[in-house]
């Protein structure tokens, strides 16, 4: 499946669970252990503004403010995303990751498993149950097996990869890979 169809599932997935947050649910400690729920939503927001910089030619902006409603913050910033990706030409462009350049369909799909796995965190927080459809989840896998070593344990983007069952799912195993317990989601 193309990495645009993708990624815009994950944002539905991911806008379908901040939609439902409380004002106070934004407040929450979400499994990552630096951030509140609004961080993991300023942290999606920041790498929307920031790729689209990039893919744009210009220097990525600093610190994002999410206004009055991350929400809406959340979903103006994803659908300019997906509407600046969804060009063959986008998907084409160089585009530099970790000082490699790659293009911009390999910089779409780290955004796809990026918004897929904090849309868990942000749940998981919220006492939201989530589970993902098992292909998207299997794509996720793909992508995120495919990222350096380096970006996994302490001072990387991920926790340790955690061990999984023989025979767990495409979530669990995502979960898993991606430092989080998939034990750990609301029942």
């Amino acid at each position: 499946m193309d990495i645009r169809a993708l990624d815009r599932r994950a944002v539905e997935v991911t806008g379908a669970v901040i939609d439902r947050l409380t004002d106070e649910q934004l407040d929450l400690a979400s499994p990552c252990s630096e951030w509140t729920v609004r961080g993991v939503i300023g942290h999606m927001v920041g790498n929307n503004h920031g790729m689209l910089a990039k893919l744009a030619g210009q220097a990525a902006p600093g610190d994002v403010d999410l206004g009055e409603d991350p929400r809406a913050e959340f979903r103006e910033t994803a659908e300019a995303f997906l509407a600046a990706f969804g060009t063959d030409e986008a998907q084409e462009a160089p585009f530099e990751l970790l000082g490699v350049e790659r293009t911009g369909a390999v910089a779409q799909s780290v955004h796809f498993a990026d918004v897929l796995v904090h849309a868990w965190d942000i749940a998981s927080a919220a006492g939201i149950d989530l589970r993902f459809d098992e292909d998207l989840a299997e794509a996720a896998v793909k992508v995120v097996s495919r990222f350096p070593e380096e970006l996994w344990g302490p001072g990387g983007a991920f926790s340790a990869r955690l061990p999984v069952a023989e025979g767990a799912s495409a979530h669990e195993r995502l979960l898993a890979l991606t430092g989080r317990a998939p034990v750990a989601s609301a029942a």
